[in-house]
């Protein structure tokens, strides 16, 4: 364990520095709620302390012993006050009461080296040099740094414990928006300031009527890299082992006032992803933000994540982002990505099936490789005729490509199957929107949005084996060998319009009236055959497979909003009526469904005060089933599973509640969250499943059998002296009724997690944190069985000798299933990295799974199965890496 780790244990805590306790007030005794109390210390080589008033003027500062301070505060429209602390100083409290100054302004700017933070109501503005080294190589180096700022592993940003949803720099949307693209390759050194924005919305004149829950983070670049080439390329090799493990990246911009232009480029086989799934759901966007409910019609999940859970893999990408303001009112904004993933897998599993009666055991060894291709293009046309009108469009075009090769092993009963699997998708998407939002006068605003989204779908997929598989619920001939290939066709096409008026009363009335149209239709055909070896072809479309359908459905409404407040309490019910129009055409049926729902919700929010509020949310809604659940005919999924839709599905109806409470306190150092949800589906479309040994044939159901679904989650922060330590809960609750060989069974899924971490909360001590999480399952249906999980972790990040830095992490799963049989695997990584300061050259020394862990387990279970699984990982990777900067 590292020295440094060992003084920080042992040493007393309260031996290393002395509090300050205060209020901050008024002449008349008022608490001045976000004023700024900076401690400047009097002697070199030593930071800035602040801290910010809470609601009651409260403020605490934490300083170092033996060192003198000036502290100051500020406040706008009042003078500041200064007080001077020796270095042996033993007061313990102060008290600040300032004056007015008496001069009434419309417009001030204040300058000052050593405001470190500024609050607004909404609004928090960080001076990054006043946390800083000056040694942070890239944006999210910087981030950790500063107070209530936490970047997690996969470049997600929270602020205080509220998620990041919105980044730009410069006031301008970076790559669509994502975190993780911008603090994984803005350079540290053209970072100025950090701004962060709550209840953020990109209209300005909509923020007063418009319930944005978005919190964006907008990067202020220095001066002089305005308009400047800068950036950095990386390249690395593997320097241990003989994997030919390979390493390249550049991240270069180019900035000026009216033009902006950011390149990403990446290749690698060790595993490491570019942007993250919150990033790949933007990309995948390409909708308005007002119209929401659209499901996604492609998956990219493929794109985004690291991904060492594989034996080999290979990614390049590579991104452009631009924006162009062709004159004061219209701006260009868009990025091109492309994106290429090879991978190879293995995995085994062991597998039970629970039946009526019976169990049936299958042991499966599989492998497999894959390969696809992305590319996607968006484009953004920003106008703004005058203060008080917005127009923007939006179009995005997406390509894809996905062909995948498995061979899967399956043993039961002392039989062995082969199955090789052959899957190719090409997918193409085209989405586009149209947004107008006119401030009428102070009272009427408007928005129209009109939003469009066609999608083609073509996959093809073949199972070759030697084994009859499927008896009884496919039409096989016999033959030496098994050629089976499915070809699907799907066309998805969407309009959704949207007008919205808003109507202010007054200051605490507010009515929003609604009215638009949901239109989608889907074209999807399949067909599977059967290839004989002797030439011939067995078309399954004979004997009840073979699908055609046609479908619609249209949903027409319109929604009254009222908007009231009474003192701190926010309001907001709602009344929708929908009229839904639901049209199928098959092969040997049609079917029609015409439905009107009222559909009510009410939202609640009270505000104890700028940092504490609670929330409710309830909802009634009604949801269609889409076309794959209405397929009349049989579908071949998978060597071991049939489907069959049901054509007469009708909607889906459910009630949902929320509530949520929030408090952050400065001066206390506690951040508080707490969610509760309720679900009731009043009535349900649920998959009855036919099982026969491995083998098992779903369709789904609509009945009134009600299932209800609880979930209450929790997560407390608190520092204490230099540390901070969080304190994280979720426990769910889901009943439902599942039929299973003609028995309706009973299932309760029960999941609980419980987590504690420890870390280190102070710029002179290296960043260290120790963390447990202990997780539990229950299932209780035609069985019962239980799953455990303990997952221990370390991670360490030291300065050392002035120019070098040192990086780990540890982390060890414990697993144990119902049949108490355990498991366990480590993962540890650690990174050597040299930069003398202000030189452009660095250098590090990886070592990624150092441990050489060849495999991950895994248990879980569903509403017929329990199973474990291996999956075989990539071994150790010691890269040398040699960086440049610009």
């Amino acid at each position: 364990m590292p020295k440094y780790l060992i003084l920080l244990l042992l040493f007393p805590l309260f031996s290393f520095s002395q509090t300050l306790l205060g209020t901050v007030k008024d002449s008349l005794g008022k608490p001045l709620q976000n004023a700024n109390v900076i401690a400047k210390p009097l002697v070199e080589k030593q930071g800035l302390k602040f801290a910010i008033a809470d609601y009651l003027g409260r403020y605490k500062l934490e300083l170092e012993k033996e060192v003198p301070y000036e502290v100051r505060v500020s406040y706008l429209g009042y003078k500041e006050e200064v007080v001077n602390l020796p270095a042996s100083f033993s007061q313990k409290e102060h008290h600040f009461k300032l004056k007015e100054t008496g001069q009434e302004l419309k417009e001030i700017i204040i300058t000052h080296e050593y405001t470190p933070v500024i609050v607004k109501k909404d609004t928090l503005i960080y001076d990054v040099k006043a946390f800083t080294t000056g040694n942070e190589r890239k944006l999210r180096d910087q981030l950790e740094k500063l107070p209530g700022v936490e970047v997690d592993k996969n470049g997600g940003v929270t602020v205080q414990g509220k998620k990041v949803t919105k980044f730009y720099v410069e006031n301008k949307p970076f790559f669509g928006g994502g975190t993780k693209l911008g603090v994984e390759n803005i350079p540290a050194d053209a970072v100025d300031k950090v701004e962060v924005i709550d209840n953020f919305n990109e209209v300005g004149f909509l923020k007063q009527v418009s319930d944005s829950d978005d919190l964006a983070m907008n990067i202020k670049l220095k001066e002089y890299k305005k308009k400047f080439v800068f950036g950095d390329v990386e390249a690395g090799a593997e320097v241990a082992d003989d994997n030919g493990f390979y390493l390249g990246h550049a991240a270069l911009f180019y900035y000026a006032p009216k033009t902006n232009v950011s390149f990403i480029g990446d290749i690698n086989n060790i595993g490491k992803r570019t942007f993250s799934f919150q990033d790949m759901m933007r990309f995948q966007g390409g909708a308005s933000s007002f119209i929401s409910g659209r499901k996604q019609l492609t998956d990219l999940y493929a794109f985004a994540m690291d991904n060492t859970d594989v034996l080999e893999n290979k990614s390049r990408f590579s991104a452009i982002n631009f924006r162009q303001e062709i004159n004061t009112k219209l701006d260009i904004d868009g990025y091109g990505i492309f994106s290429s993933l090879f991978s190879r897998t293995a995995s085994e599993s062991s597998i039970e099936y629970l039946q009526n009666s019976a169990v049936t055991f299958e042991e499966r060894n599989s492998s497999g490789k894959n390969s696809s291709v992305l590319g996607i293009g968006n484009i953004k046309l920003n106008y703004t005729p005058n203060t008080r009108e917005k127009w923007y469009y939006n179009g995005q075009f997406q390509s894809s490509t996905n062909d995948i090769n498995s061979v899967l092993n399956s043993a039961r009963d002392g039989q062995l199957s082969s199955f090789e699997t052959l899957n190719a998708a090409d997918n193409v998407q085209i989405k586009q929107f149209v947004e107008w939002h006119k401030q009428v006068n102070k009272k009427h605003t408007t928005t129209l949005v009109v939003n469009q989204s066609y999608d083609n779908q073509k996959p093809i997929n073949t199972w070759l084996t030697d084994t009859e598989f499927l008896t009884g619920l496919i039409p096989l001939e016999n033959d030496t060998f098994y050629n089976i290939q499915q070809v699907k066709k799907v066309k998805n096409n969407s309009v959704d319009a949207l007008f919205k008026h808003y109507w202010i009363l007054n200051n605490f009335n507010h009515l929003y009236t609604n009215v638009g149209n949901n239109l989608g239709s889907t074209q999807l055909q399949i067909t599977e055959k059967q290839f004989l070896t002797d030439g011939s072809i067995n078309d399954f479309a004979s004997n009840g497979f073979g699908n055609d359908l046609d479908y619609l459905l249209n949903d027409l409404f319109l929604g009254f909003e009222y908007k009231f407040k009474l003192g701190k309490w926010i309001n907001k019910p709602a009344l929708y009526g929908h009229y839904f129009h639901l049209k199928t055409k098959q092969i040997a049926s049609d079917y029609t469904i015409n439905a009107t729902f009222l559909q009510p919700s009410w939202l609640s929010e009270y505000e104890f005060n700028q940092s504490e509020n609670l929330k409710f949310n309830y909802k009634l809604v009604n949801e269609f089933p889409e076309a794959t659940r209405l397929l009349e005919r049989y579908t071949l999924q998978s060597y071991n599973s049939v489907f069959r839709g049901n054509a007469l599905l009708r909607n889906e109806r459910f009630q949902n509640a929320t509530l949520n409470y929030t408090k952050t306190s400065m001066y206390r150092g506690l951040m508080l969250f707490a969610n509760a949800s309720y679900t009731k589906k009043i009535k349900t479309i649920r998959n009855e499943i036919g099982l026969d040994g491995i083998n098992q044939f779903t369709t789904p159901t609509i009945t009134d059998n009600p299932e209800t679904s609880y979930r209450v989650s929790g997560n407390i922060d608190k520092k204490i002296h230099r540390f901070r330590i969080n304190f994280n809960a979720n426990l769910s609750w889901f009943n439902y009724l599942q039929t299973i060989n003609n028995q309706a069974v009973s299932n309760d899924r029960n999941n609980q997690s419980l987590g504690i971490k420890l870390r280190t909360a102070t710029k002179k001590w290296p960043s260290a944190s120790v963390s447990y999480n202990k997780s539990f399952s229950q299932f209780s249906g035609l069985t019962k069985s239980s799953l455990t999980s303990d997952r221990l972790g370390f991670d360490l990040d030291i300065d050392f000798l002035k120019h070098f830095n040192f990086k780990t992490d540890y982390q060890v799963t414990f697993n144990e299933n119902s049949n108490n049989v355990a498991t366990d695997y480590r993962i540890a990584n650690a990174y050597l990295s040299f930069q003398k300061k202000n030189n452009p050259f660095r250098f590090e020394l990886s070592a990624q799974n150092y441990l050489n862990n060849g495999s991950e387990i895994n248990n879980s279970f569903s509403d017929f199965m329990i199973s474990s699984s291996t999956t075989y990982i990539l071994p150790r990777v010691v890269l040398l890496s040699v960086s440049y900067k610009l």
